[in-house]
């Protein structure tokens, strides 16, 4: 079932592909073709037992300027298409697509995100695997400073990628499954200065998808933002996109900061499919965040449920030089701490991620 899900989303993408000019120009042309050929005087005798059948088609008394001039007309348009296709092979070419997964799933055996990207994403692939295992036990990640370490090498990665290449040519794709401080900050890493697909794992269908359904119109309801007074330095942000952040679990690692609250109307952990959606939950996140850089918050400690494409996003419009400071914290249920170690995100002059255990 799986191979039939991939090949049939393979055949949708190729049958709704963008179309090149160049190859519509030659379906144009190469029929032209045809209306020079009936000038042409064809002839079939075939013997049967009662004599020969004669078939004959003769349009030779038609106008020979015409039927030149046809002809001409449809070389011109066909060799145009040729050039048009040959510019699209040569610009294909300069255009590169930086794959990004991270993986922090145990004995992770789905489909590489490459190649679920889809036909409509021009470019050469390129996979980057940014793979956080390692450091997991039964299921929970016990050495968050290596995979902090595999991150930190990201920026000098993408350079490398990048050098020599016009910024118009790269594009980005992003997706994984991975504690949300990570995917945070792989979106912090790429922000959304270049072209960037998000793409997520459907867990029922067992595949890479992208963000296709359509939006429900539903958005944050923001609670406490108003009551923060200005001048305050530090505050605790939860964002409850899937499940519940609660503020028992929050009190335990922030006893003093006030706390807004954004919860996604009528969420769940299948509410998050849409491009658009997505979009206006995090321009929603930003004005909040540049709200509370006016009132003079200089510390967000971040508590962030929602699905991984979402952490991405979240993280690609964090703007990195003009918001407050920001720490993004892991959830373990299993925990007493509940929140056992978070990230500082390299944001607001911080020079690089910082890992901060409790």
């Amino acid at each position: 079932m799986h191979l039939l899900d991939y090949f049939l989303r393979s055949l949708i993408d190729w049958v709704f592909r963008r179309r090149s000019v160049g190859v519509t120009l030659i379906r144009i042309g190469v029929p032209l073709y045809a209306l020079v050929l009936i000038s042409l005087t064809i002839g079939i005798t075939i013997p049967t037992e009662n004599g020969p059948f004669i078939f004959s088609w003769d349009t030779s008394g038609g106008s020979a300027a015409l039927s030149w001039g046809v002809f001409l007309a449809a070389t011109a348009i066909v060799a145009l298409g040729f050039l048009l296709v040959f510019r699209d092979i040569q610009r294909e070419g300069r255009e590169k697509v930086i794959v990004i997964e991270a993986r922090g799933l145990r004995d992770w055996q789905g489909e590489p995100l490459e190649k679920a990207v889809p036909l409509s994403v021009k470019g050469r692939r390129e996979q980057v695997m940014i793979d956080v295992r390692q450091g997991l036990v039964d299921g929970k990640i016990v050495s968050p400073q290596v995979a902090l370490r595999r991150l930190s090498s990201l920026p000098d990665d993408i350079a490398r990628r990048q050098d020599g290449l016009d910024r118009a040519d790269i594009s980005f794709v992003l997706g994984g499954l991975a504690p949300v401080p990570l995917l945070f900050l792989l979106g912090v890493i790429v922000d959304d200065e270049s072209r960037t697909l998000i793409m997520d794992w459907d867990r029922k269908s067992h595949l890479w998808r992208p963000l296709e359904e359509a939006d429900d119109g539903k958005c944050f309801d923001v609670c406490g933002l108003e009551a923060i007074a200005t001048g305050a330095a530090r505050i605790a942000l939860c964002v409850s996109a899937s499940y519940d952040v609660l503020e028992a679990d929050v009190r335990l690692v922030e006893p003093a900061a006030p706390i807004i609250q954004m919860d996604l109307r009528d969420r769940s952990t299948a509410s998050h499919w849409s491009e658009h959606k997505q979009q206006r939950l995090a321009e929603q996140f930003l004005d909040v965040v540049m709200a509370l850089a006016r009132r003079g918050v200089t510390d967000i400690a971040l508590f962030l449920a929602a699905p991984a494409s979402l952490a991405l996003r979240l993280g690609t419009v964090y703007d990195k030089r003009n918001l407050p400071r920001l720490t993004v914290n892991q959830y373990e249920q299993g925990d007493a701490r509940k929140f056992p170690w978070a990230v500082r995100m390299p944001v607001a002059g911080v020079p690089e991620a910082e890992l901060e255990q409790r």
